[in-house]
């Protein structure tokens, strides 16, 4: 081919590429996902692709009319990476809009999530779940995982509610603290993850708010006329008894009123007795001197009693 048509193709390409305009990039980059976005003025067809920084040699991710990219499942956390995306449409190309991208740098780390309050005397218990990772891992296993030493933290702030410029913190190494506070006031809780080792610190949560209890205001009403009600029913119950006392010597008959040891118990088995009558014939000094000695009876019915 002749070299002047060479460089008219060479012009007549730049002069196309340069019709189309080179995307605007925006990483978006929350701990694990990162999607990369871009405006566009007119509708194209879009290739985006990738690179390791030291061997640029770029690897397809994604094409078609959508203004953004998920890198997420192609890139490591640790690692430095070249991001490139270009605009094609009627057949012409724009340059290539690039862009380096690091995540263990440039990814946030995201806002810990389930915040939960629970209010109780003079306390308040805080739990929450940490940011998390695309792949369901808990982000403190990401950043140990790329540097043994790194270690995530969160701090924990409240306040009054009716003060609410007074906050105090506390750092926590987990994501469940009792804080002890006093009774019958109202506070709102906020907390963030944060990992001094990679410099990174995650927006705060919604603020939550509770009120802490105590020993309810209705029994200290309640207690001293529950014991006045004790008391005045144990005095009426020893007046009644008092007054049950003088009543039953008048109002029974004589015979109930006896001591009861003078009675025979109900139940004792009930005893025969039998009376025995002994007659005895003397002899008188005429008969003792004629007959001579007494002889003894002889033995006879028993008379004058019964069969025991």
């Amino acid at each position: 081919m002749p070299m002047k048509l060479l460089v008219m193709l060479g012009l007549i390409r730049l002069s196309a590429a340069a019709d189309l305009p080179k995307p605007e990039l925006m990483m978006d980059a929350v701990n694990t996902r990162y999607v990369l976005r871009w405006n566009y003025s007119t509708t194209a067809n879009f290739t985006a692709q990738w690179a390791f920084s030291h061997s640029l040699s770029y690897r397809g991710v994604c094409f078609g009319v959508e203004a953004h990219c998920d890198y997420s499942a192609h890139l490591d956390y640790s690692g430095l990476f070249v991001l490139r995306v270009r605009a094609e449409a009627e057949g012409q190309m724009s340059d290539w809009a690039i862009r380096e991208f690091c995540p263990d740098v440039d990814a946030a780390l995201g806002t810990p999530s389930e915040l939960v309050v629970e209010a109780g005397d003079s306390m308040v218990t805080v739990s929450f779940k940490e940011p998390m990772a695309e792949s369901g891992e808990p982000m403190s296993s990401v950043l140990s995982q790329n540097s043994p030493e790194a270690t995530m933290a969160f701090r924990l702030c409240f306040r009054a509610e009716d003060a609410p410029s007074q906050w105090q913190a506390k750092t926590l190494n987990t994501t469940l603290h009792t804080l002890s506070l006093p009774a019958h006031t109202r506070y709102c809780l906020k907390v963030r993850a944060f990992s001094e080792h990679f410099g990174k610190r995650s927006r705060y949560t919604p603020e939550q708010c509770t009120t802490t209890l105590g020993s309810s205001m209705l029994w200290r009403v309640l207690l001293p006329l529950l014991l006045l009600l004790v008391v005045l029913g144990g005095l009426g119950f020893l007046w009644t008894r008092r007054r049950w006392r003088q009543f039953l010597p008048s109002a029974l008959p004589s015979s109930m009123m006896m001591d009861s040891k003078s009675h025979q118990p109900l139940l004792v088995p009930r005893e025969n007795s039998c009376a025995v009558t002994a007659v005895v014939a003397m002899p008188t000094a005429e008969q003792a001197v004629s007959d001579g000695p007494a002889l003894a009876p002889s033995p006879g019915p028993e008379t004058g009693g019964c069969h025991c």
